[in-house]
């Protein structure tokens, strides 16, 4: 965004992309597919248990034409798969067959639900109800009947995997293979009556050989998720879909241990609340209100030791404000890895600012609505919280409104508003519009504009954004310049640094070389370049990476990054360690081996180290992952660093550790520890998730944070719930 932009002329770029925005949508068309796949109606009754036993099942259609994305792109599989589709009045069917000439040599160990199935033999289904080519349901499972599901957003640049809905599955290890059941409601679904056919594909991923195979949209320049590729599924005219209302209260019982030097307080914990009340507006449009909300079971965030000035991205981890998350994104749109130095700098909508403080403590939510779906050829988003007063933060009220419509074949236009707000004279509002254009099948051009309105700041108050993308498989290349002026403030979006201009550019290249045990390289060139709003040099990052990844799915990365930065003004690096502002030039090398996931022991470790403001600093990252068996699993991550500044030296260590026992894909798990050396802050995090019905829970948690105090004994915070959710549908 040039330096000096005239007002007048921000205004015209939003006047034109409101009259895009009120365009029609019309003539939107998939990429080019000839595959089409028949849903078989059936009244006989269909007993999910993993068995494709039924006579409906023997009548229907089967897709078994899959072609090979990996490792050899547009040959023909090495196992046949057949795939099956059944309707009735209640809900959709999908009978698996995976043959298999080695069921001995099947993958399967993960019983925990939306963990994605990386490490584990598995199918997916991709459903667009809307036919509207972008955005879909998604599905998978593995042998063991394990779940997972997400919502897509323009063709994956979304994917809500938070999105939770009731749906069965069940599946069983053959002597010829695997074969699975899936009963989708049609309530769980949204679409129109009117059509006669929706989208679909279908994904089987065979572990141990590291072969991927679709249906449908083979080419590796499209993933998985590229709705725009997904085959035709007919016979599905005249279903009734979505729910009617849902009301699904909670009670909450437990005690909370408060200890500090001078004292120590025990209280009992007791409250009701409405975890959620869902309804159909239309067959489209979906509401939601919750009221007295809780977040007892969300787990704890991961320890870090922050290095930098500037804070640190966490991200979302409350149900409420992840379920259809991906329809308020704006302004920040990611293919494949091309985020530009792997990093956060502007998100329009950032909900962790509702509902907790700047420090990560929890603000009492007393209630809130989402009103989300798409209607009048619109994708609509409509979100409005009121929180409590928490001693010195006052309550507020935060509403946020997201409109998309989908012009040509894969793209968009948009606006989005945001408006936090205490008082009349305390107040932040936000307003924008932005563009998205697929073009040439491999090209996108993205760009957003919006300003910011509070009391008191009065300058320079925009932001925006433009970004040109072009991808294959082979190779990438992206361009793209942010622009944040110094009084740009958003109170529900996540704002790194104000005040400047970064542009980033960068070239992917990915050869599959003929090499013995090799799978392909990555080289990766990146240039990051970051001014003040008056173009005088603030940060420079120049990133070269190659990854050579093998056959095994082992991967191995060097990593070279010359960083020059400037400090205008001084900060606390560590405890008593000051940088002093001035101008630091310093270059980081690191190694990195990453072990496939498909063993029982796996993980990664990376080693590195170089010039660091003035100093020197070393660092040691080390993540194991164990499984030895389906219900168990160990995960942890350990990271050292070893600093010497001119004005001192320090050590940190963080350690995350998680342990999952899972007897059942009913009985979940999960235990947390957590330390870093900087606040010598430890964690300790117990939640046991029963999973009675699906959508229905009864949670115990066990939550301990221990802190040091200047004063004879540690403070310790400790809480024991128990929490039970129910859903009662009409």
């Amino acid at each position: 965004m040039p330096n000096g932009l005239a007002k007048g002329t921000r205004l015209q770029a939003i006047a034109s992309l409101a009259i895009l925005f009120s365009g029609s949508g019309a003539g939107a068309q998939p990429a080019a597919t000839t595959k089409a796949l028949h849903a078989y109606r059936t009244s006989s009754p269909i007993k999910v248990d993993g068995v494709l036993d039924e006579d409906a099942w023997h009548a229907a259609e089967a897709a078994s034409d899959f072609v090979q994305q990996d490792p050899h792109v547009g040959e023909a599989v090495s196992e046949a798969t057949d795939v099956r589709v059944l309707v009735d009045t209640e809900a959709i069917y999908f009978g698996i067959v995976c043959h298999d000439s080695d069921p001995h040599g099947i993958i399967a160990r993960e019983l925990r639900r939306d963990n994605p199935f990386a490490d584990d033999d598995h199918v997916e289904i991709l459903l667009d109800t809307f036919h509207d080519h972008r955005n879909a349901f998604h599905f998978a499972t593995n042998p063991l009947g394990t779940q997972y599901d997400a919502l897509i957003t323009d063709e994956g640049h979304d994917i809500n995997a938070e999105w939770n809905e009731r749906w069965w599955s069940e599946a069983r290890i053959t002597p010829d293979g695997w074969s699975a059941e899936i009963k989708i409601p049609l309530t769980t679904l949204r679409s129109n009556r009117e059509l006669d056919a929706f989208g679909v594909n279908f994904k089987r991923y065979i572990r141990r050989k590291a072969e991927t195979a679709h249906w449908t949209g083979w080419s590796r320049d499209f993933p998985f998720l590229q709705v725009s590729q997904a085959g035709h599924l007919t016979g599905v005219e005249r279903l009734e879909t979505g729910l009617k209302l849902r009301v699904k209260p909670y009670l909450l019982g437990g005690v909370r241990q408060a200890r500090n030097p001078t004292t120590d307080r025990v209280d009992r914990l007791a409250d009701v609340g409405l975890e959620t009340a869902r309804f159909s507006v239309t067959s489209g449009l979906t509401a939601e209100v919750t009221a007295n909300t809780d977040f007892a079971q969300t787990e704890v965030d991961d320890a870090v030791v922050n290095l930098t000035r500037f804070p640190v991205f966490f991200p979302e981890k409350r149900e409420f404000f992840l379920e259809r998350a991906g329809i308020f994104e704006f302004g920040f749109s990611g293919r494949r890895g091309a985020v530009g130095a792997q990093e956060r700098n502007l998100q329009m909508f950032f909900s962790r600012r509702i509902g907790l403080t700047e420090d990560r403590v929890a603000v009492p939510v007393k209630g809130g609505a989402k009103l989300v779906g798409h209607a009048a050829g619109l994708d609509i988003g409509l979100l409005d919280v009121q929180t409590s007063r928490l001693n010195a933060t006052p309550g507020s009220n935060y509403l946020v409104f997201r409109g998309k419509r989908n012009v040509l074949a894969r793209s968009n236009v948009g606006v989005f508003a945001s408006n936090r707000q205490a008082t009349s004279s305390d107040y932040n509002r936000v307003i924008g519009a932005d563009a998205n254009f697929t073009i040439f099948k491999n090209t996108d051009v993205q760009g957003f504009l919006a300003k910011s309105s509070t009391p008191g700041l009065d300058g320079n108050d925009y932001a925006g954004r433009a970004k040109y993308n072009w991808f294959t498989d082979r190779r990438e290349i992206f361009v793209e310049h942010l622009y944040v002026g110094p009084e740009f403030k958003h109170d529900v979006g996540f704002v790194r640094r104000t005040g400047v201009q970064r542009t980033d550019a960068a070239y992917i290249w990915q050869p599959r070389p003929q090499i013995a045990h090799v799978r392909n390289f990555v080289f990766r060139n990146e240039l990051v370049y970051t001014t003040d709003i008056r173009r005088t040099l603030l940060g420079r990052e120049q990133i070269s990476q190659w990854t050579t990844r093998f056959l095994s799915d082992d991967a191995t990365r060097i990593n070279t990054t010359h960083t020059f930065d400037r400090v205008e003004r001084a900060f606390e690096i560590a405890q008593g360690v000051i940088v002093p502002a001035g101008d630091y030039g310093f270059r980081d090398t690191w190694a990195e081996y990453e072990g496939s996931g498909k063993r029982t022991l796996a993980g990664r470790i990376r080693y590195g180290g170089g010039d660091f403001y003035g100093g020197t600093r070393r660092y040691l990252q080390v993540a194991p992952a164990f499984r030895p068996l389906p219900f168990i699993s160990t995960d942890v991550s350990y990271e050292y660093n070893d600093v010497t500044l001119p004005q001192g030296a320090f050590t940190t260590h963080v350690v995350n550790g998680r342990v999952n026992v899972n007897v059942s894909n009913k009985w979940l798990t999960t235990t947390l520890a957590q330390y870093d050396s900087a606040s010598s802050r430890r964690v300790l995090f117990f939640r046991l998730n029963y999973i009675f019905r699906p959508g229905d829970n009864l949670f115990f948690v066990f939550n301990q944070t221990t802190q040091p105090s200047a004063l004879a004994r540690d403070q310790r915070d400790r809480v024991f719930m128990v929490k039970w959710t129910y859903a009662f549908d009409f």
